[in-house]
């Protein structure tokens, strides 16, 4: 497997995105953690679904795995990018359903942000994936919220809070990094913001 030649094929829209995410995630996984069986599997046909439940996986996480496994079945919609989006854009993109993962190509294993390499970078992504899809009921209540907060981003309503850079490390983690429940929320949100003020945003709930 040539994954630089996959990725092409995905920039070119000639790979669905499922099909390169799991490209991605078995390439670098056997790349990480070397396994002969599947290396030679992956020098000899384009990978599929049941690869997934063919091989152990060390150091992966159940819910990333499951929901990787969701993704290249066709049930829970996942965005690829080729860059780390801003915390707006994975807003959008919560706002409508869909959870971005990002993959980024390294030829050497390096750290990126917080996260080890890549591979452990596209993997929290899927975690993130699997607390906004694993359950219908807070999946909707997410998008809801989410939509909600997109919506008040189109105003001035953030703008002097914003100018507060705790604040707006808050602001960014509330909108890219959380997927829980709608109290989480409105906890959270209310601990942010002066006591008075906390009344003017109920409408995002």
């Amino acid at each position: 497997m040539d994954i630089n030649e996959i990725y092409m094929k995905w920039k070119n829209e000639e790979l669905e995105d499922e099909v390169y995410g799991l490209s991605f995630f078995l390439y670098f996984h056997c790349k990480k953690y070397p396994n002969t069986k599947l290396q030679k599997i992956l020098d000899q046909r384009v990978p599929c679904i049941d690869d997934l439940t063919n091989f152990r996986f060390k150091k992966v996480k159940e819910k990333a795995l499951l929901a990787l496994t969701k993704w290249v079945s066709g049930e829970w919609k996942f965005q690829i990018l080729d860059y780390i989006p801003t915390p707006y854009e994975v807003l959008e993109y919560q706002a409508q359903g869909v959870r971005p993962v990002t993959i980024k190509i390294q030829n050497e294993f390096k750290q990126i942000l917080n996260r080890e390499d890549c591979l452990e970078f596209f993997l929290h992504d899927l975690e993130h994936g699997h607390m906004f899809f694993f359950d219908d009921e807070l999946k909707k209540m997410q998008i809801d919220f989410f939509a909600n907060v997109h919506k008040s981003c189109q105003s001035s309503i953030w703008d002097d809070y914003l100018k507060d850079e705790e604040f707006k490390e808050k602001f960014y983690y509330l909108i890219s990094d959380m997927n829980t429940h709608r109290e989480h929320y409105r906890q959270f949100l209310g601990a942010m913001l002066p006591h008075q003020d906390v009344e003017k945003f109920s409408f995002l709930f």
